[in-house]
């Protein structure tokens, strides 16, 4: 799939449907199922809360790089941020995190859509790739979310 704008918005905006179906799927007793045992204690409500912060963080790095700016500051610490995101949002109702999901995703597909094919060739500092072009955090912000739903998946 070529790099445009309009492709890059388009997927962003139909793994944000696959992302609210896997959601919208599981049972309330699915909900509290503890995914990622060894390395902590999250259950779906944390991963969907980690989502949204994902996708709030993620529009305002590309904004911040759109704008000319660096990216993300050097010493962002993604662990931390994750975490702190996390109990912040966590406490939220599912239906919420689901609107607030789906209302961030739409604005960052939004935001994509009216780019000019040469902001996707702005560079930022990613925290998770380090110095990287728009067009590459942007296919980031939507396979992160898939790596993690195909992990949690043998939890349910």
């Amino acid at each position: 799939m070529l790099d445009t704008p309009q492709a890059l918005a388009s997927r962003l905006s139909e793994e944000g449907v696959r992302v609210v179906d896997f959601f919208k799927n599981l049972s309330e007793e699915q909900w509290g199922v503890r995914i990622y045992p060894q390395e902590s204690n999250w259950n779906f409500r944390h991963l969907l809360s980690h989502f949204v912060s994902s996708e709030i963080g993620r529009k305002e790095l590309i904004l911040n790089v759109l704008a000319g700016g660096e990216g993300a500051p050097p010493d962002f610490e993604i662990d931390t941020f994750n975490k702190m995101e996390v109990e912040r949002l966590s406490s939220k109702s599912n239906s919420y995190l689901l609107k607030l999901f789906t209302q961030e995703r739409s604005n960052l597909a939004k935001l994509v859509s009216v780019m000019d094919i040469k902001d996707l060739e702005r560079v930022g500092n990613d925290p998770y790739l380090g110095n990287a072009p728009i067009h590459v955090m942007i296919k980031l912000t939507y396979r992160h979310l898939q790596i993690h739903i195909r992990e949690a998946r043998q939890y349910i």
